[in-house]
């Protein structure tokens, strides 16, 4: 890697944060594996249980390139991850959870789950605002126990990656 890129320094979208946050808050909230009254929030956890996503460094710009007429296309990287906390501590319990979490990642890789005999398929991400686009969402990791606090209280991790493009026009 050359020198220059190794020392510059991160860009970030950051007008695209927020509508990208709120694009992950309502397609992970529209995952066919909540249960009824069940729902998935942005970075808030109950002490004993709860789903949550937090984001790791908000929307990263991996590439930039602008053509002469001024159109700028950005290729920008949104790393967050999803916490299941529980308290249950039986075995079936544990990999009913890791199956929510790796379903979880299937599905939002419009991978085909199946969710209570009936197989469920993502067809489409989100509309973002502004000529934004998701392109892709990827499990980082799988599912995996990260933690496990005073009364047994257990954080249950999965890391994705959500990628979009970014085409907007300098002015001029």
């Amino acid at each position: 890697m050359p020198e220059e890129a190794k020392n510059k320094p991160k860009r970030y979208d950051i007008d695209g944060y927020d509508v990208v946050t709120n694009a992950i808050k309502d397609l992970l909230n529209d995952f066919p594996g909540l249960l009824e009254g069940e729902s998935i929030k942005f970075s808030t956890l109950e002490e004993e249980s709860g789903i949550s996503f937090y984001p790791i460094s908000g929307a990263v710009i991996a590439t930039e390139t602008t053509s002469v007429t001024g159109k700028v296309n950005q290729l920008c990287n949104y790393p967050f991850y999803v916490v299941y906390r529980t308290s249950a501590d039986s075995q079936n319990s544990k990999i009913d959870i890791k199956e929510f979490l790796d379903n979880l990642g299937k599905w939002l890789e419009k991978q085909s789950i199946t969710i209570d005999g009936e197989v469920k398929k993502l067809k489409d991400y989100p509309m973002l605002t502004e000529n934004r686009e998701i392109t892709e969402i990827a499990r980082q990791t799988p599912a995996y126990l990260d933690s496990i606090s005073e009364g047994n209280v257990q954080d249950w991790v999965i890391s994705l990656a959500l990628k979009y493009r970014n085409i907007f026009y300098k002015n001029r």
